[in-house]
């Protein structure tokens, strides 16, 4: 089993990776209503804005270079449609490959429209040369979250010149080439054009002081490490310093376990892949906390097993079926030795969560885990309750429990509304820094 160190920089990659620029107009993942329908493909890299679509890189050899449209465009509509970052997947299905379609684009303040003729989505997208893949952020080994206009550093890649340029975690980027930032878009945007060897600097601010670092542009796609083949299309992953998992449709992917893990314990292994709780398909399994134990089924190489699980595995298992995609949901508060801690991992739930039921409330982070010796054990937070609010402030899919603690001081006692059993109460905490 991998370091802490080793299983936070991958927690922190995957934050990346989550956070970055969509490859569009490439949904591999999208189904069509017919399997012969070739899916429409426009090929740009997009982050989505209130007001349209910023383009973050364009992809060579595709509609969108002929068409030349360019890194920091905000296209608005497609054939007068408005498009957003909720909508263009509604709108482009729309659309049939050999269409043409009129984008209106913004550009340096001037608003025009130009055509693009949809080809069908390349099956090479992500093997051909010919569609070298536009840099950004986690490309070349930085690693940034957003907090309302501002952006902020939370790792980079070990062994990479972007380490090596000695940022700290929670540098705020202020511009990149001399291009002022406010969104991790932004951000993409201005690292798109480079290439490996080109020179970088980024600009941060640290307290009171703006230091530029600078850096030769490495790109790691091509260096990662090969791993093991999934078993199961993944949506959303979990993960301790000792499990992984993967949640796909129909079942969990045990990625790596530890011996010391209780589910270790109760017979489970690496690549084992879990397809039923409690004698229901797993998607269904919505009500794990009752009894001692959870009887699951396990799919190997060798055949369905079925293990009896503690009670205590429900969150974990429940984690990847409530759990909204597109977002960081496994989050450690304290990820370095001078930030603040609250000492949970949580889950950030959705509206309609069924963990709501019975009550008002329809926001929160539920606590998945309570990690001993941090304030939340100290202040008697367990695992099941539901943070609503942290001094008021409510934690919400926008602004989550993790940014609510970001920018407390240690030693502050902080205020949390919690949901515990239906019923709304208040916790006083002591935040500490991270150990």
């Amino acid at each position: 089993m991998k370091t802490y160190l080793q299983n936070l920089i991958r927690l922190l990659v995957l934050m990346a990776l989550l956070t970055t620029s969509v490859i569009a107009f490439a949904q591999e993942e999208m189904e069509t209503a017919a399997e012969t329908q070739a899916i429409p493909f426009i090929g740009v890299r997009y982050w989505g804005l209130d007001e349209g679509i910023l383009v973050t890189g364009v992809i060579p050899n595709t509609p969108a270079a002929n068409a030349d449209l360019e890194a920091g465009d905000l296209v608005t509509a497609f054939d007068e449609t408005f498009i957003d970052f909720a909508s263009i997947r509604e709108v482009l299905l729309t659309y049939n490959a050999g269409d043409t379609i009129s984008l209106s684009v913004e550009r340096g303040g001037a608003a025009f429209a130009t055509d693009v003729t949809l080809v069908a989505l390349p099956e090479d997208l992500f093997s051909n040369p010919d569609y070298a893949m536009p840099l950004d952020l986690a490309s070349v080994g930085l690693y940034v979250q957003q907090c309302d206009d501002k952006v902020y550093v939370v790792a980079a890649l070990a062994g990479s010149k972007v380490a090596e340029a000695g940022f700290h975690v929670y540098d705020r980027l202020i511009s990149v080439d001399g291009d002022a930032i406010d969104s991790i878009g932004a951000a993409d945007v201005a690292v798109s054009d480079l290439i490996e060897g080109d020179e970088l600097a980024i600009t941060v601010l640290r307290g009171d002081r703006e230091l530029t670092m600078k850096m030769i542009v490495e790109d790691h796609r091509r260096r990662r490490n090969p791993r093991h083949r999934p078993r199961l299309e993944v949506n959303n992953v979990y993960q301790t310093d000792s499990i992984a998992l993967g949640y796909g449709e129909n079942a969990i992917e045990v990625q790596e376990i530890s011996p010391a893990h209780e589910l270790y314990t109760a017979g489970l292994r690496q690549y084992d892949l879990i397809t039923a709780a409690n004698g229901a398909a797993i998607e269904d399994a919505k009500d794990l906390f009752s009894g001692e134990a959870i009887n699951l089924t396990v799919a190997r190489a060798s055949g369905d097993l079925r293990f009896d699980a503690p009670s205590s595995a429900a969150p974990l298992l429940m984690f990847g079926i409530d759990a909204p995609e597109q977002q960081d949901r496994s989050v450690w508060l304290g990820l370095h030795e001078k930030q603040v801690t609250l000492g949970v991992r949580y889950i950030q739930l959705e509206a309609d969560s069924p963990y709501f039921e019975g009550s008002s409330v329809r926001h929160g982070a539920y606590v998945a885990e309570v990690i001993e010796g941090l304030p939340a054990a100290g202040a008697g937070l367990q695992v099941g309750d539901i943070i609503v609010a942290v001094e008021g402030e409510p934690a919400t899919l926008e602004i989550d429990l993790r940014n609510r603690i970001y920018f407390h001081q240690p030693g502050d006692e902080v205020t949390l509304d919690v949901l515990r059993n239906g019923e709304l109460m208040q916790v006083e905490v002591t935040l500490r820094v991270s150990s």
